[in-house]
């Protein structure tokens, strides 16, 4: 159970039990549509928010910060929610969900800050990856962005490449491929 201070209708913090919202999942549409409000709930707080705030307040504002903690509190809340549906039910089949709801793990997962964090997912998201679940432009850029937090700058190609080559490269380069 966590503390989940995000949402601006909540004057007071909610406390969620991730468990108990996994543990009424029964079916494959509940499932979906329980996805699917990860996947909205991570793209609101995303909506160009920050760019207003940043623009009438600055940089440096309570009012950016207060945003970025207020995002923070959704990303953790919606990894722990994320954990647990894959701890239970594994990656959402491309074949048998919406596309909202088979991108949600991905999209929680990439959103991370943490690089370890980022890292630890890996195994699975490379299955899910190897099974089509997740497209190609979607795991470059999972890896793609997590190399960027290691290194400090994004993994530039110059010319053309092949995406799969980027990815081995991306999996040697973050030593991924001992996982």
């Amino acid at each position: 159970m966590i503390a989940f201070f995000g949402c601006q209708e909540f004057d007071n913090k909610e406390i969620v039990d991730v468990k108990s919202e996994i543990s009424v999942l029964k079916s494959t549409s509940d499932q979906e549509k329980y996805l699917e409000s990860i996947h909205q709930s991570d793209q609101e707080i995303r909506n160009g928010e920050s760019s207003e705030i940043l623009l009438e307040y600055g940089e440096d504002s309570e009012e950016l910060q207060a945003f970025y903690q207020r995002m923070d509190s959704i990303d953790n809340l919606n990894l722990e929610r994320i954990d647990l549906y894959l701890e239970k039910f594994g990656y959402p089949g491309i074949d048998s969900f919406s596309d909202n709801a088979n991108s949600a793990p991905w999209l929680v997962i990439h959103h991370q800050s943490n690089p370890q964090s980022r890292k630890d997912y890996f195994p699975l998201l490379k299955q899910a990856y190897d099974n089509g679940d997740i497209n190609t432009t979607q795991f470059e850029m999972y890896l793609g962005r997590t190399y960027q937090m290691v290194n400090g700058k994004y993994p530039a190609s110059e010319g053309s490449y092949k995406a799969e080559e980027k990815i081995k490269w991306l999996i040697e380069e973050l030593g991924l491929d001992k996982s």
